[in-house]
């Protein structure tokens, strides 16, 4: 016990200390690092579902991307077998900055800015839709027709956003720290029937620039012509992918939302609004959503190569 407590007071991190005291060489349980506190949510459903069922996940948040990066590199790996333990982080800007991620067989990197960006899909729309806002003994055909409207509106959303996330982007590349959870989607967005507006003077602030500049607490230099990184944004449909992923997923709330408020524009059949048995805001969306998304190519690839090599290695 001395030596597990030294070993996780040098690394620093809580996650670290509780999954050396849990760790358990015969227990029928694989171990995993994941970044926030909602990602949990996401992977376990999907890991759940590939283990055998007497056999259980872990997963600890260990804060920021380099955290994760920390503990895997603070783990000693001639004790712990890679395939039982993995690490999951998000892609962010990356690709664009360009950064260079550590990577290593057991590490899991998005294929886009982070796990939410692989949630807000047709098909997760559809369930949320049906299963969370109560629509699901609408007429089908109608519901296909609001999904044509959700594709619809996300282009147009992830198009609009072009703009910020290109200063996001010249930010990072400045070294300029910006508190980008500040920047919130409902003062520059809003919907009506499921149709997105932007609004051109969030909070009354002169424009989107401005007001962003503001949240963040970043001097806006208005000598900064981000023309070229909107285009580099924009090349290759990159802006699909690597819109930030908490931004992304406010969208399919609120699209979600602003269809049930109005389901009489959109259903015939409907006459008043369903009610719902959950609360359903952003805080908590991921537990809500997170099962009701297909599992990502790449990460089940991931999960099959480690998780399920290391237990099917175990009972052979």
């Amino acid at each position: 016990m001395l030596e597990i407590h030294a070993t996780a007071l040098s690394a620093q991190i809580a996650s670290y200390h509780e999954f050396l005291s849990r760790y358990s060489k015969t227990a029928k349980v694989v171990y995993g690092f994941v970044e926030g506190k909602e990602d949990p949510c996401f992977y376990r459903g999907f890991i759940d579902h590939l283990l055998p069922e007497d056999w259980d996940v872990e997963l600890w948040p260990a804060g920021k991307r380099d955290q994760v990066y920390r503990v895997h590199a603070d783990m000693d790996w001639g004790r712990f077998p890679k395939t039982r333990v993995c690490f999951f982080v998000d892609r962010d800007l990356s690709s664009l900055i360009p950064e260079v991620l550590a990577t290593d067989s057991n590490i899991y990197v998005t294929d886009s800015y982070s796990i939410e960006n692989d949630l807000v899909r047709r098909g997760t729309c559809r369930r949320v839709l049906s299963e969370v806002c109560a629509l699901g003994t609408l007429d089908h055909g109608e519901l296909d027709t609001v999904c044509d409207l959700f594709e619809m509106e996300l282009e147009k959303f992830l198009a609009g956003m072009v703009p910020t996330m290109a200063w996001i982007l010249h930010w990072r590349r400045s070294g300029k720290r910006a508190t980008l959870n500040d920047i919130l989607m409902k003062d520059l967005f809003n919907f009506t029937s499921g149709a997105l507006r932007a609004n051109p003077t969030p909070k009354g602030k002169a424009n989107p620039v401005q007001y962003i500049h503001e949240k963040c607490n970043v001097v806006h230099d208005a000598t900064v012509d981000i023309a070229h990184l909107e285009a580099e944004f924009r090349k290759g449909g990159a802006y699909r992918h690597f819109t930030r992923g908490k931004y992304v997923f406010w969208f399919l709330i609120e699209f979600c939302c602003s269809v049930r408020a109005s389901v009489k524009k959109h259903f015939k059949s409907c006459t008043k609004v369903p009610p719902m048995n959950v609360t359903f805001v952003a805080a908590n969306g991921m537990t809500i959503i997170g099962n009701r998304a297909r599992i990502p190519k790449s990460l089940k690839t991931f999960l099959t190569g480690n998780y399920c090599a290391y237990i099917d290695a175990v009972v052979a």
